[in-house]
């Protein structure tokens, strides 16, 4: 008993604002604890009619929960009863969102836990939401859903991340959303991969009585070259196959583009070229991808201007030619103008990036996929011939496929410019760079460990508000807030050999990796965005 009051006035002496080193307590210890601090103002605010000071008691329990960081079983509990105080009343949902955000920061054990309540959250926020308010909303429990589809594929549960997005579409549909025609896209695909994987399960089953069906292991070959795109995985069942170019092909194409020799390359892309138009039609322009990879990488390789550089060129415009056939052209928002001023209209940036113009280093092309980053370069990186001047928000979708180092983003603020890193130092981190001089591993935006799993798409957030000098940087990450910075702009400096030289302008690039941008968008929230040239040209 002496003990735990000993832990309680200790405790309190946290919450008051000293600093004062604890010992871990544990999940009971913290509940009698928050009860001996709490209960009283708990059973208060219950007792009345009014949820005002519902949410006025969770905001104080979220600010004593950061001030206990060292606690995390205390911060679970002070964070779980401000979420729950602070969903009593609409105006808490933000305060509710920041509870589990904190949580997950301080007790990441608790990750799926608080992305559940954090959807359920956003799902709160956009049926009460009203007017200008709505559209906001709404993106933002599409950007919940998304990531909760996400966790679910990951999980091996396509049939529930098949709900999430149809719900995610249909909240699109409600606000006539820029995102529509890309979430029912994923709702198709995941759909088609659902059958597709009940179909590799039947053909390993087939195969497991049968090991001498020709016909099975090779429709199970081409599942997952075709269909999943994986030859990798396609060239593990190659074993009793008899088809000669599954036999030849399928092993080089396992070994990745960078691997293939010069005259491989020429015949690795021609091969995928004539696959694709025999693919289901999900996976034609994956396959045109890989063709167009192999391809390209012949034509850097193979230097003299011959018959076979003829034949590769020829076969690339065919490849573009097919892949303009696949999908309906672009119709992105873009205005005329050579500006644009700030009022919510998202505009569509990677359909005014020009590969041959507007690259800075590396190699840069338009893919079925998006703008591709398609060689393994140091600092490869490509401007996005917009400057926003003002405050903004930017959303990307990107996947990389190879490598393991960072991803970046130039983010223009005010008059200044800062680099934000993902998976920087092969992924020691995520942060800003540079904050007074100190890199992104080494300065208050820090964010250890900073992983990107390739292979899958990730959804990034980033929001840069200006106001009186000051700025403010908070960047998303699948759903998840990872930095939240303020300071004054002059503080911030775009890292050595990562910036774009257009004045303002933003910019995305990689290291090292090969990484396709699938889809970038820029909202002004005041001011308005230049464009570096008009529009198509």
């Amino acid at each position: 008993m002496a003990c735990k009051a000993c832990l309680i006035g200790v405790l309190c002496a946290v919450l008051l604002g000293f600093v004062v080193p604890l010992r871990a307590a544990g999940a009971d210890e913290a509940t009698e604890t928050f009860n001996s601090l709490y209960g009283a103002d708990l059973a208060r605010v219950r007792g009345t009619g009014d949820t005002r000071d519902d949410v006025e008691l969770a905001v104080r329990l979220l600010a004593a929960a950061k001030r206990a960081a060292d606690q995390p079983a205390l911060v679970a509990v002070l964070c779980e009863r401000a979420c729950d105080l602070a969903l009593g009343h609409p105006a808490g949902y933000p305060t509710a969102l920041k509870a589990m955000d904190f949580l997950v920061q301080t007790v990441p054990e608790r990750a799926a836990d608080c992305a559940a309540r954090t959807l359920d959250i956003r799902q709160r926020q956009f049926d009460t939401s009203r007017g200008d308010a709505r559209t906001p909303a709404a993106e933002a429990l599409i950007d919940a859903l998304v990531a909760a589809a996400d966790a679910k594929v990951e999980a091996a549960a396509p049939a529930e991340a098949a709900t999430l997005l149809v719900r995610a579409r249909n909240v699109a549909r409600a606000v006539s959303s820029p995102r529509l025609a890309d979430l029912e896209s994923r709702a198709e695909a995941l759909t088609q991969r659902m059958a597709t994987d009940h179909r590799i399960s039947d053909l390993v089953a087939l195969l497991e009585k049968s090991p001498g069906n020709v016909a099975a292991r090779e429709e199970l070959v081409r599942l997952y070259l075709v269909d999943l795109d994986d030859p990798a995985q396609a060239a593990k069942c190659l074993q009793g196959a008899k088809d000669t170019a599954l036999l030849k092909y399928v092993p080089a194409a396992a070994k990745g583009v960078e691997a293939a020799p010069e005259f491989a390359c020429l015949e690795l892309g021609e091969w995928y070229r004539d696959l694709a138009p025999k693919a289901p039609a999900h996976a034609r322009a994956a396959m045109y991808a890989r063709a167009n990879a192999y391809l390209q990488r012949f034509l850097e390789i193979h230097t003299p201007k011959d018959l076979n550089r003829t034949r590769a060129t020829l076969a690339l415009e065919k490849i573009e030619q097919a892949v303009a056939r696949l999908a309906p052209a672009r119709t992105a928002a873009v205005p005329s103008r050579p500006s644009t001023s700030g009022g919510g209209t998202w505009m569509d940036l990677l359909a005014l990036v020009d590969p041959a113009k507007d690259k800075v280093e590396g190699s840069w092309q338009r893919t079925p996929g998006g703008l591709a980053a398609v060689q393994r370069v140091r600092q490869s990186r490509i401007t996005i011939p917009v400057a926003p001047e003002g405050s903004y928000e930017l959303q990307l979708q990107f996947a990389r496929t190879e490598g393991n180092d960072a991803i970046a983003t130039v983010l223009p603020v005010g008059s200044a410019k800062v680099i934000l890193f993902l998976c920087t130092y092969a992924g020691k981190a995520h942060g800003l760079s540079d904050i007074r001089r100190a890199p992104a591993v080494n300065n208050e935006t820090t964010v250890t460990p900073g992983t990107i799993e390739n292979g899958r798409d990730h959804y990034l957030q980033v929001r840069v508000d200006l106001e009186d000098a000051k700025a403010q940087i908070r960047v998303g990450l699948d759903g998840r807030s990872i930095i939240d910075w303020k300071g004054d702009p002059s503080d911030l400096s775009a890292r050595g050999g990562w910036d774009v030289p257009q004045a303002g302008c933003l910019g995305v690039g990689a290291n090292g990796a090969i990484i396709t941008w699938r889809s970038a968008r820029l909202r002004m929230l005041s001011g308005e965005a230049r464009l570096l040239r008009p529009a198509g040209r």
